[in-house]
């Protein structure tokens, strides 16, 4: 009995022509079923949004040749959006993971949630589909082989999962494989790489600067252990309602009435 691969969204927010989602694809498809659907442009910095549209026009899809993967599509819009039409069958059967990137950049710190490559991983789980965010340090030459060799352990053991984690946040230093440290958990940074931000403001116009801090992080941050070589792997939760407060739900909104009547 033959039994048939799992289907994957790959996916990124740097574009359908981005080198790192192209070999993501042909890396995966040794594996699984692979469908790529991915911003037709740079869509960084999207998070987990689906854009804006018109109902009555839908968005534009335009299909693309890649050889590692049959079905592959450019999306007028960002990745949670490729996402979003994934889970609801608009490329077949629904995929069983979606993993995002590999982005141009490392994602860390809590500035993830900013992030369309983490954002991806995040709105697959919304649809019970499991996800993996995988980024890569920047470095000249690029080593896209380092992450994707990476990537696709992450995969298997993501999909292999019944309980625990179903979101993972990987972040790749840019190293030649034989130079890659190791391989660790690791906690969220307060920020991220980019945690000092000026601005100035001429007439109409604002200037919005932001840079990398110089001082050190958390030794056991995200951050700071993909700059020392290693390999960081972030288990993620969706969104969840917190705990409720211990006072009765009209309280809150009482307390703003009576203010209102002084």
């Amino acid at each position: 009995m033959t039994v048939e691969p799992l289907r994957v969204l790959v996916t990124n927010d740097d574009g359908i022509d981005s080198p790192g989602l192209r070999l993501l694809a042909a890396t995966l498809s040794n594996d699984f079923d692979v469908v790529v659907a991915a911003p037709a442009h740079d869509m960084s910095g999207s998070g987990t949004g689906i854009g804006r549209f018109e109902i009555d026009k839908g968005v534009d899809m335009t299909p693309v040749e890649i050889a590692e993967a049959p079905v592959a599509y450019a999306i007028d819009g960002p990745p949670g959006l490729a996402v979003t039409a994934a889970a609801l069958g608009a490329f077949g059967p629904k995929p069983a993971m979606v993993v995002s990137g590999v982005n141009a950049g490392i994602n860390t710190g809590h500035s993830i949630i900013h992030s369309g490559t983490v954002g991806a991983a995040l709105t697959a789980r919304t649809f019970e589909m499991k996800g993996l965010a995988v980024s890569l340090d920047q470095s000249d030459p690029w080593h896209w082989d380092t992450a994707t060799r990476y990537a696709r352990g992450a995969a298997h053991w993501l999909v292999g999962r019944r309980t625990g984690p179903q979101v993972l946040n990987v972040n790749v230093p840019g190293l030649p494989l034989d130079e890659v440290v190791g391989v660790h958990w690791a906690d969220l940074d307060e920020f991220g790489y980019i945690r000092v931000a000026t601005h100035d403001v001429e007439g109409d116009r604002l200037q919005f600067i932001v840079r990398a801090k110089e001082s050190r992080s958390d030794p056991a941050s995200d951050t700071v252990l993909c700059s020392e070589g290693y390999v960081t792997l972030t288990p993620l939760q969706t969104v969840e309602p917190a705990s409720f407060p211990d006072v009765e739900a009209s309280d809150v909104v009482d307390s703003i009435a009576s203010l209102a009547q002084v």
